[in-house]
């Protein structure tokens, strides 16, 4: 099944506050990189297992044809190329910009890292 959700920015400060950690993935169909990131990293049977968890958001923006509202978040981050991974959470509710090159390792620790203790 595909876990990622529509790209909507808007509602990220929403889903920290219910206790979730949201996971973004910019990506376009021409970045090399992004889909190497996606077949080695994400699709990493531990990594995806963390992304699909319960109190986990994964979103995903395609920047294929150079949406304006992607270009906008990335600005955001001074950034103005993909790949770009981010993830929210209780500890920085404002995000974490994870680097353009993804491992499993990191993908989980980010993840780890950004868990909500349980209320």
């Amino acid at each position: 099944r595909d876990i990622w959700q529509p790209f909507e920015p808007n509602h990220i400060a929403t889903y920290v506050k219910m206790g979730k950690t949201v996971f973004v993935n910019v990506t376009a169909d021409w970045c090399l990189t992004c889909q190497a990131n996606k077949y080695f990293a994400l699709k990493n049977k531990e990594a995806l297992e963390a992304l699909q968890g319960p109190n986990v958001i994964a979103m995903e923006a395609n920047w294929t044809n150079h949406d304006p509202k992607i270009t906008a978040y990335l600005k955001s981050f001074n950034q103005y190329g993909i790949p770009f991974y981010a993830v929210y959470g209780c500890k920085n509710p404002g995000g974490t910009f994870l680097g353009q090159l993804l491992t499993p390792h990191k993908v989980l620790s980010a993840l780890k890292n950004e868990r909500c203790p349980k209320s």
